[in-house]
């Protein structure tokens, strides 16, 4: 109820944005917000792009969609502390309504098999990164005009989040902004050292989560800020060689089947 609640209250304050020039920078206001990230068809699902080099196969490109039965949010209730956890939404939110502190914080977190398990390209596990980007369709800016975001490096079970996941340690971490006009574009994250590092240890996924510092603890705690390179591009995205998942059959792999 308290999302249906949030989300009307978006819709509102979206239309006073539009109207009082909020694309315009002088307008521009920084602060908590709450962002939407389309993952409901392949067209617009978050996609992980790498560049590598094998030293059996040579130069070569994974396109990984998102696995969206392992995708979800979560949102901390401010009042009773509790938790609320929801998979495979077709929008993912982080952050919170500024307007009223008594609503819920969302964060949001995507995972990416790197084997190959949900039908998407593997990535050798032999393979040097070159570069890596994820792309995200951005559904919704609403409550400020720039939102200061963290993305994490995390790990948590394929088999589902929990309310442990919310706070997790991140194995590393970048910082960007999410701007208003962001809306219905793709937004392309540069994750370069997220996915070196997901090389460094084997990983068979690589999860991200995307929250906002509502307190300032995070930037107090976690030292300096090291910020993501982050280009924009309209809708639609080019669609070659990339491989559709997003079936209502989609589920989460059988951990006790997977290798790299």
């Amino acid at each position: 109820m308290k999302k249906l609640l949030l989300l009307g209250m978006a819709v509102i304050l979206t239309a006073a944005l539009a109207g009082c020039g909020g694309g315009h920078d002088d307008n521009f206001v920084a602060g908590p917000g709450l962002v939407g990230i389309d993952d409901s068809v392949s067209d617009t699902a978050p996609l992980l792009r790498v560049d590598f080099v094998d030293p059996v196969l040579g130069a070569g490109t994974a396109q990984i969609l998102s696995n969206p039965a392992s995708d979800g949010d979560i949102a901390r209730d401010p009042v009773t502390a509790a938790f609320t956890i929801t998979q495979s939404p077709p929008v993912l939110l982080f952050g919170v309504d500024s307007l009223d502190p008594d609503l819920p914080e969302f964060r949001a977190f995507l995972t990416f098999p790197l084997d190959g398990s949900t039908g998407q390209d593997a990535l050798p596990g032999t393979a040097a990164i070159v570069s890596a980007t994820l792309e995200v369709f951005v559904d919704q800016v609403d409550f400020a005009s720039v939102v200061p975001t963290f993305i994490d490096l995390v790990e948590y079970p394929i088999t589902g989040l929990a309310a442990v996941d919310f706070n997790s340690v991140p194995l590393d971490f970048r910082t960007l902004d999410f701007l208003f006009s962001d809306q219905g574009n793709f937004v392309q994250i540069d994750i370069t050292p997220f996915l070196q590092q997901a090389q460094d240890l084997a990983l068979l996924d690589l999860q991200t989560r995307f929250l906002i510092d509502t307190g300032g603890t995070l930037s107090a705690t976690r030292g300096p800020a090291r910020e993501a390179v982050r280009t924009v591009h309209p809708a639609p995205r080019p669609l070659d060689n990339l491989k559709p998942n997003r079936r209502p059959s989609a589920t989460r792999p059988d951990p006790s089947t997977r290798h790299r």
